[in-house]
């Protein structure tokens, strides 16, 4: 059986808290990296606010299974 490693994984001891600030703030970015994108046509913009959207999970995901623990 093959195993996944997590790419964005949250190190023993950083407070939950702290990451779910983090992850806000990465979907601050992008929103607006969403809306530049598609005001100025740019689909570069618009693909780095889907992998910033997917950081911005992987972080909550793992604060969640944090706050569980």
């Amino acid at each position: 059986m093959s195993q996944t490693h997590p790419l964005f994984r949250i190190e023993p001891g950083i407070p939950c808290q702290d990451a779910r600030e983090q992850a806000s703030e990465l979907m601050g970015y992008v929103r607006e990296l969403t809306i530049l994108g598609l005001m100025d046509e740019k689909p570069m913009m618009i693909w780095a606010s889907h992998y910033l959207s997917a950081m911005a999970k992987a972080r909550m995901d793992d604060a969640e299974l944090g706050m569980r623990q």
